[in-house]
């Protein structure tokens, strides 16, 4: 409906221009405004903000100190076996030794999907710490 009446809009206009062209006098003049759709509004621009950044700040990290084990000469250590037989007994899977130290052996592997350690002390029996 709308392109009729756009097209008859400009064909009224043509008319009316092609009769002022014709006419030798044109004393009055003819002047048509066709508006079409309404007046125009400014529409300010919508100017979006991001969002405030929130910082979490994560939980103070507990450090305790390591237990000090004396290794005495001839007394034994920790089968790196044993150590992985331990950790796999208590609910690692995937497990490895990550490093093995003086006073410590440390297991890696997973647990509920997620990368967990177990450390073990280098003495006879592989006790946990």
């Amino acid at each position: 409906m709308t392109s009729f009446i756009t097209k008859a809009a400009l064909a009224v206009t043509l008319a009316l221009g092609a009769l002022g062209a014709a006419g030798q006098a044109n004393a009055g003049g003819v002047d048509v405004d066709v508006h079409i759709g309404g007046p125009r509004h400014y529409r300010p621009p919508v100017v979006i903000r991001p969002a405030p950044v929130v910082v979490i700040r994560p939980a103070p990290i507990v450090v305790r100190p390591a237990p000090v084990v004396v290794v005495r000469p001839g007394v034994g250590r920790c089968s790196q076996n044993l150590a992985l037989q331990k950790a796999y007994k208590n609910g690692l899977n995937r497990v490895y030794v990550s490093h093995t130290g003086p006073n410590r052996v440390t297991v890696t592997g997973k647990t509920r999907g997620v990368w967990a350690k177990m450390v073990f002390a280098n003495v006879r029996g592989c006790p946990r710490l």
